[in-house]
């Protein structure tokens, strides 16, 4: 295999091979190291297998981190522009209430397509190859591996974050770019469960809850949101509990206070609860391992609109299906994602310092990060 490359992405992941195909596409003598065993490993995994990669309602609220570059790359590909771009690679796409994902339902398609699609236009991909060290000289980048010395003019770190460390997260990325003057945040765990304390979870885990799950920082309510809560041994979990994962782990790691609440009930108000629970008590309400629990508190009605417990911890980073934290944003170009330190390095998707709510918004800003940095090199090219 030869050395010499015009492009070398670190990472065979969502970003780094979208980066690649679009920049293969291009006429770029492009190579992808990855440290896996198998290509497109953690997407292999996402949205339980399912590979949910964009969702039509999208907008900046999605997304925690410097607003500049999340409006960029929103504005850059917007999910039409990446449906677009996904059925340009043979895939087509199903959607239920604005989640958008393979319309095989099967996250395979997607990592199967991504491979074919590089092997058309000549981007090699080399799995079990872990970078070791990058050095910037006057004109090109010296990469070193365990595989050999490669060179490239431009670099692009696709890594992923920290997150899944069975799936292959770790700190490597984050180490690379401080290698070349970035720095890096505090990484919080997002998109996971809760531990909270209590002696009771293991009596209630396994049930269902269809409520609305709030997190309570230093005593001010700072979110919520309705969906299906899981009550886990140790605590909750369930889509509500993950959209708030990243608040609650930086809370935690500040000193402060954090508590969740659960309603049972959103449809009734106080009052109407009340009245319920006089007529017909708690049959039908709560889940019935719940009962016990509930007949405990002083007002046990008033329990089900705002069941409130404490936040020790959350499931980890190994747990976690995103790494909250990363690069600061304005360390890089927002509409090119190019370091701001280093000329033809770029940071991709996980890396950065934007994490995504639950729904394909951190597989979307992954892909369009990439997507970006392909332009942005294919523009160089050209001129």
């Amino acid at each position: 295999m030869k050395q010499d490359w015009d492009v070398l992405i670190v990472g065979a992941g969502a970003a780094g091979l979208m980066c690649g195909i679009q920049l293969g596409r291009a006429g770029f003598s492009v190579l992808i190291l990855d440290k896996n065993n198998k290509i497109g490993k953690k997407l292999a995994a996402t949205g339980n297998g399912r590979c949910n990669f964009t969702n039509l309602n999208m907008n900046a609220d999605c997304y925690y981190g410097e607003p500049a570059l999340i409006h960029a790359a929103l504005e850059f590909c917007p999910p039409e522009k990446l449906i677009a771009e996904m059925e340009r690679l043979g895939i087509y796409y199903r959607q239920k209430e604005g989640y958008v994902y393979p319309y095989t339902n099967q996250a395979a398609t997607v990592v199967e397509h991504l491979q074919k699609a590089a092997g058309v236009w000549n981007v090699m991909v080399v799995p079990e190859c872990p970078v070791k060290k990058i050095q910037k000289t006057d004109k090109r980048f010296a990469i070193s591996t365990d595989k050999g010395q490669y060179y490239s003019r431009y670099i692009v770190l696709a890594t992923g974050g920290a997150a899944s460390r069975e799936l292959g997260g770790d700190l490597c990325g984050y180490a690379l770019a401080k290698k070349f003057g970035h720095s890096v945040t505090a990484l919080y765990p997002g998109l996971t469960g809760l531990i909270a304390a209590g002696d009771f979870w293991n009596q209630v885990a396994g049930t269902r809850i269809q409520g609305r799950f709030s997190l309570q920082i230093d005593d001010e309510v700072i979110a919520g949101e309705e969906g299906e809560i899981q009550i886990t041994k140790s605590g909750v979990s369930g889509i509500p509990v993950f959209q708030m994962c990243r608040l609650a782990a930086e809370g935690l790691q500040k000193g402060k206070i954090v508590r969740g609440m659960i309603d049972f009930i959103p449809p009734m108000d106080p009052l109407q609860v009340e009245h319920w629970v006089k007529e017909y008590g708690f049959d039908g309400l709560v889940p019935a391992k719940w009962i016990p629990i509930i007949h405990k508190a002083k007002r046990p009605e008033k329990i089900l609109k705002s069941f409130f417990f404490e936040i020790k911890d959350t499931m980890g980073l190994e747990r976690a299906q995103v790494t909250a934290g990363g690069i600061p944003a304005e360390e890089v170009q927002v509409k090119t994602c190019e370091s701001k330190f280093v000329p033809g390095l770029y940071l991709l998707g996980e890396l950065l310092d934007v994490d995504g709510k639950c729904g394909g918004y951190n597989l979307h800003f992954a892909f369009a990060t990439a997507m970006m940095a392909a332009t942005a090199l294919i523009e160089k090219k050209e001129i």
